[in-house]
């Protein structure tokens, strides 16, 4: 008998069996360069800052919505006189992204009217009210023929 030669099988490769040291280089650089943060990296990273508070929302909701309004007015007026529908888009895109960035960030104006919480030894002393377990009577409604 003669002797058999095996060849290997060309192993089929993917992202994450990288064959060659150029292949292994160049899939860390592209990591480092394109690094999209997770959760857990951007709460390490950043530092702790206030939280928008009630009136601040209330704020920026009110914004978000009269500034949208607002666009969508000017992007039909523009749309309308150039004729472009394309124009009323782009228009309206930009007005979308503008009132993005003015409304989700948590900018200082948004701050105002700060939370005052209670100190854990303030809150020993007043102990939470209990809830009743018997609800009071309830008031039937009288008719008036």
């Amino acid at each position: 008998m003669g002797r058999r030669h095996w060849r290997k099988r060309p192993r089929l490769r993917s992202r994450f069996n990288l064959g060659s040291r150029r292949e292994q280089i160049l899939s860390r650089l592209l990591s480092h360069l394109f690094f999209i943060p997770t959760p857990l990296s951007l709460s390490l990273s950043l530092p702790r800052t206030r939280t928008m508070d009630w009136q601040g929302q209330k704020r920026a909701e009110m914004l978000m919505q009269i500034l949208l309004v607002v666009f969508a007015i000017a992007a039909f007026v523009v749309g309308y006189t150039i004729g472009s529908f394309q124009m009323m888009l782009l228009v309206y895109a930009g007005g979308v992204a503008l009132t993005a960035l003015i409304t989700v960030p948590n900018w200082p104006f948004f701050n105002r009217h700060p939370l005052k919480w209670l100190d854990p030894s303030e809150a020993d002393r007043h102990p939470k009210p209990q809830a009743s377990a018997a609800p009071g009577p309830k008031k039937k409604a009288s008719k008036n023929k």
